[in-house]
Formats: C-alpha cells, structure tokens, sequence
C-alpha cells in the first residue's frame, strides 16, 4: 500500500472549485485549544459499586453513551492565545462523532472511497498500515484545510499520509486513567482504551478515538516513512488482532 511521494502540500489539490484557495496564515484549526479554555478542576471519587470513577456532582453530558466518564473544560474559542499543539476535549469529540473536519467544523471531505483522514505516516510499522489504526484525530477537508494541518502541525510536516476511509468506528478513548486507592482514586498513566476493555470506566476521557477500518492511501509525503508506533497522542495502544478488528466492525 505503499503510495508515491509528492510535492509539498502547498499543491495538494482540493475539491471543484477549491483549486484558488490557499490556508490562511492566521488559520486556527477547530479543534485546537486556547489559553483561556482551561481545564474546569473537579474532584475524582470512586463510583459507586467500585466500577470506575465518578465526579461528586455529576451532571447530564459529563458521561457518554458508553457510560465514559469525560473531563470538564471551559469552552471559550478565540480567548487569548491558540494552544496549537493542544486540543479541545469538547470540539475533538463534537469533530469524530460527526465526522466533521479538524479545520473548519465543516462536514469532512467524501467520496466513494470513503471520509478524507489525514495521519501521521505509519507505512513503516506494518504491511497492512493503516488498516485498524487508532487515532484521535478527526477527519478533515481536501485542499486548503490539509494544507492547514499540515503547516500547523509539527509531527505532521515532513512524514503524513491521506486516507479514505470506508468504515471509522468510534470505539475507544483517550485520558487520564485511575486505580482505586484511598481515600480517592490515583492517577496513574495516559493511555487509550476500547470500550471493550475492562478498565474503562477507570479513565477520565479527554479524545474520542476512532478505528479506521477500509483504508486507502491517496497521497503521502515522505518516501521513507519513519516508524510511528510510539506516538505520544495515543498513549499505551491495545493490541489489534483479526477477532478484535471484527468487533469493532460489528459495532457501527
């Protein structure tokens, strides 16, 4: 699956009539966080039973569906200065559940191939790549808004990938995870996790991650992808296996 590399972003092409646009120097990414959107302190307690943690005043939307508990942050976009390195938990999951792009809120680009991702360049980490990678990135649109990224993102500069994706399931998180301890429970490490995994409910969730199932690579910049397995957004990935690839299928 390995694609040919191509010129700079700069002459990415976008959709009919998007050939003129060009990203905006000043262009902040919607996902990304600003200085006055801090993060909103609220103890964490055991829930009760002993199956995870809690806040002790919970209130509607501080849980998913799944039962996740998710931290709180202030919501103030364009206070202060852009954080571009940081994301936004309440725009971040806003972005993956709809499918919208990173950049501008947009509905992500799509075609018969499936929604327009922009990765990280992992071709180095296994043949199949990126077959049921995990990510925490949302998807994005075609033109000016992977230029965007791709500029504003460090990591993404000189090693990313574009990828159709047929089939994103959202079936994990990314945070913050406790181990009971007394009197409240401790913090221990960063990690993702599946809903399916049994210490979920342990982990105070920050990002959505999603699993990109039906992947086709359509352009990619470095000839010589570097490794990507220890990237730091994604903290401790769970294995990914043939019955687990099914599941997470299953569970559209």
């Amino acid at each position: 699956m390995n694609a040919p590399a191509v010129p700079p972003a700069a002459s990415l092409p976008g959709p009919p009539g998007a050939a003129a646009r060009a990203p905006r120097a000043d262009t902040v990414p919607y996902i990304a966080r600003w200085s006055a959107e801090a993060e909103i302190s609220t103890p964490v307690v055991p829930a009760r039973g002993g199956t995870g943690i809690a806040f002790p005043d919970e209130i509607p939307g501080d849980r998913d569906r799944h039962g996740v508990l998710w931290m709180r942050r202030e919501v103030n976009p364009g206070a202060g200065v852009p954080q571009l390195s940081r994301v936004h938990s309440v725009r971040q999951r806003y972005a993956m559940r709809r499918l919208r792009c990173q950049v501008c809120r947009r509905p992500a680009d799509r075609d018969e191939q499936g929604v327009l991702w922009l990765l990280e360049d992992g071709r180095a980490d296994r043949p199949d790549w990126p077959e049921s990678e995990l990510t925490v990135h949302p998807p994005a649109c075609a033109g000016a808004c992977v230029e965007t990224a791709i500029e504003r993102c460090r990591h993404l500069r000189d090693n990313w990938v574009t990828v159709r994706v047929s089939e994103p399931v959202l079936d994990g998180v990314y945070g913050q995870l406790y181990r009971p301890g007394r009197p409240l429970p401790a913090p221990v490490e960063k990690v993702t996790r599946l809903y399916e995994a049994p210490d979920v409910l342990w982990v105070l969730t920050s990002q959505l991650v999603a699993t990109l199932n039906g992947c086709t690579v359509v352009r990619a910049w470095s000839p010589q992808p570097r490794s990507a397995t220890a990237r730091e957004d994604l903290g401790a990935v769970p294995p990914r296996t043939a019955s687990a690839r099914t599941r997470r299928r299953r569970k559209r």
